[in-house]
């Protein structure tokens, strides 16, 4: 039954990356083709799941699933290409830019990647900054993060080398777990790669795919290691060389697998010394392995190349991500000093590796998950830390065998077993210390919008003022950026203000966005962080919403061309966040009217409630019912439509916001 249930779900997968695909067959037509296939093959595979004799699907018609859920999501990442060339993040862009100047000659740790944001077109928001506010811009992986591209450079592919390279990668992990797992929970594997947080990392710019493929050899059925000969000896430490080799979230999983053999030999009576003996015939493979791509980098600047792969592990890095850390990213909870995460995350691993070893075999299955789990509470807690490890765990709790065997603690000697329970606990006690301490260390300064200064109907806010008082025993020296959509933005530029703020001291800051990327949206809220160096921490100011309401028109839209002359009332209705009418009498509603003409923007004529001919805006008070009511008056024929739109004013800072949809209106001569 379960397995039916999971292949009709991904029947449904199926249908759902048509319709996905659907939204693009206008501009693409050969979409149109495909979507009607996925459709039909989705339904078909649905029904199948149910009306087969028997529980299992004929292979035949699963390898087409298969086939069709990579096929849906290749196709799909050449569109997603083609709608948004740029480059998401400047991680890739960083892998590209290192792989062409390896091309051209040159130890890419040591040059600066700056180059690479204006070749890649990476937003500056896209960029990691420091505490101090200056973008990271070493390369900041081992070798075989950007090697992988120098093959699909020699061939002439330079355009979109980095995504070409990660969907490759996604579709070819997708592939192997599929063969690797039991057949039974394959459907699992087309879920899971199907989601839109790692189809999304694939497009967007996020290299974790590259490492995942050779992650997923480096565990599987990792505990019959030991029991290995010739050449199979070696598949499992070299994938798990080559995966180290491209970021550095596998060495943790390396470290952990290289503990868990220890402990699995241990389990099945091994003597310790030939426990550690597998263990190190793993480790020395796989430490060569990594080595080997690495050497040249090495040799040729050992510093350049260590600053470089330790750059996100070296802190004074922005703190940022889903983990613990938005609590204080966002909640004010913490940050005051950063260094607790560290502590944070050090215990946790201390932590995770005493309950380990005292519970095996009972943790077997997540071993190689486990630094996921540790990963959530540093201070940069990506959802790609915390989620491409999940395939990985698939392939490894599914393929190690399970052992009834009681385990090393139960081998220990009697006097050694207290001592060994008690591990745990003192490292769960300093795990809660930790805890406690990164969570109420008290942010340093506190930040407070005061007002802001807006774009009018660009919609976005330029200016920002802010009070910042020190609560610190030091002088601290500010930089501000903002925060909105879960990311902080470059540094913002002090128009006034004091360059650094004594203990006790408050002053008040003029700050101007860097650019207009850095312009937090009228829609939305945003916040003002101030990242300190001395003490690391950051502070943030309570969310500021420009606005909770906005405002519709009736009628949405006039198809007809209206005779110039003839009036037309147009109702504009404030409403809440909820989209609720707001009945209050009263409220000043402004309607606007310009001419967008192929050529640039033109004035219009129009006559707004007796208004000057072409006057804009003018403004109309709300009746009880919220309500402004509006008569306009067309007085002279043009090819392009008038475009009418409501918005409102804010009453203290004096900026617009809450605008409308926009109403075009032709008008005509009486003689059309």
């Amino acid at each position: 039954m379960v397995e039916r249930f999971s292949w009709s779900l991904v029947g449904a997968i199926i249908v759902c990356w048509a319709f996905l695909l659907f939204g693009y067959s206008d501009t693409y037509t050969f979409v149109a083709p495909l979507e009607v296939i996925l459709g039909i093959s989705g339904l078909a595979i649905t029904a199948a799941a149910w009306l087969h004799a028997t529980v299992r699907l004929p292979r035949g018609i699963e390898f087409v699933a298969l086939g069709l859920v990579i096929v849906s999501f290749l196709a799909w990442c050449w569109i997603q290409v083609r709608v948004a060339p740029a480059y998401g993040t400047d991680e890739v862009a960083f892998d590209q830019y290192a792989a062409q100047l390896l091309q051209h000659g040159h130890n890419p740790y040591t040059y600066s990647m700056a180059p690479s944001f204006d070749l890649f077109h990476v937003s500056p928001n896209g960029f990691t900054f420091r505490l101090d506010g200056t973008p990271v811009t070493q390369l900041s992986y081992p070798s075989l993060s950007f090697l992988a591209y120098v093959p699909f450079l020699l061939v002439g592919i330079t355009s979109q080398t980095g995504i070409i390279v990660n969907c490759l990668a996604w579709s070819a992990a997708v592939v192997l777990a599929y063969f690797l797992l039991p057949r039974a929970v394959r459907p699992l594997v087309l879920l899971v790669g199907s989601l839109d947080i790692f189809t999304g990392f694939a497009v967007g710019g996020v290299t974790d795919a590259l490492y995942v493929p050779f992650l997923l050899l480096a565990v599987y059925r990792w505990d019959r290691y030991r029991t290995l000969r010739g050449w199979r000896r070696w598949v499992a430490p070299v994938s798990m060389g080559l995966a180290m080799g491209i970021k550095q979230t596998p060495w943790l999983v390396g470290g952990f697998l290289l503990i868990a053999l220890v402990l699995d030999a241990l389990s099945q009576d091994e003597t310790p010394r030939r426990s550690l003996a597998v263990s190190g015939r793993f480790a020395w493979r796989a430490a060569v392995t990594f080595l080997v791509p690495n050497a040249y980098f090495m040799v040729d600047n050992f510093h350049a190349w260590v600053r470089g792969v330790l750059t996100p592990v070296e802190g004074a890095i922005v703190p940022a991500g889903q983990g613990w850390i938005a609590l204080s990213n966002f909640a004010r909870l913490g940050g005051g000093n950063l260094r607790w995460f560290s502590v944070l995350g050090a215990s946790g691993l201390l932590l995770t590796l005493a309950v380990l070893v005292v519970t095996y075999p009972r943790g077997k299955p997540v071993v190689v998950f486990v630094p996921s789990l540790i990963l959530f509470f540093v201070e940069r807690s990506f959802a790609s830390y915390l989620i491409m490890l999940l395939l990985p765990l698939l392939v490894a709790a599914t393929s190690v065998q399970y052992s009834s065997h009681q385990g090393v603690l139960a081998a220990m000697p009697v006097r050694w077993r207290t001592w060994a329970r008690r591990v745990p606990l003192a490292g769960a006690g300093l795990f809660v210390f930790a805890l406690v301490m990164a969570t109420l260390s008290t942010q340093p300064l506190s930040v407070r919008i005061d007002s802001v200064q807006t774009t009018g109907q660009l919609a976005t806010v330029v200016r920002v003022n802010v009070t910042a008082t020190n609560h610190s025993g030091q002088t601290v020296t500010p930089v501000f950026a903002s925060q909105s959509g879960g990311a902080l933005s470059a540094p913002w530029a002090v128009l006034r203000g004091p360059h650094a703020l004594a203990p006790g001291a408050s002053a008040t800051f003029e700050l101007s966005a860097p650019n207009y990327f850095a312009q937090p949206q009228l829609t939305g809220g945003f916040q003002m962080a101030a990242l300190t160096t001395q003490p690391a921490a950051l502070s943030i100011s309570p969310s500021f919403s420009p606005t909770n309401w906005h405002t519709s028109m009736t009628p949405q839209a006039v198809d007809a061309p209206v005779v110039i002359g003839v009036p037309q009332v147009i109702a504009v209705q404030v409403l809440n966040s909820d989209n609720s009418p707001v009945r209050r009498a009263g409220i000043p509603v402004y309607l606007g009217q310009v001419i967008y003409a192929q050529g640039g923007i033109e004035f219009s004529q129009a006559i707004i409630n007796q208004s000057n001919v072409g006057e804009t805006p003018v403004a109309a008070r709300t009746n009880s019912a919220g309500v402004a009511t509006f008569t306009v008056v067309g007085t002279q024929s043009t090819t392009d439509p008038v475009y009418f739109e409501a918005n409102l004013v804010n009453t203290v800072d004096n900026y617009p916001y809450g605008y409308s949809p926009i109403l075009a209106i032709r008008y005509i001569n009486a003689r059309g």
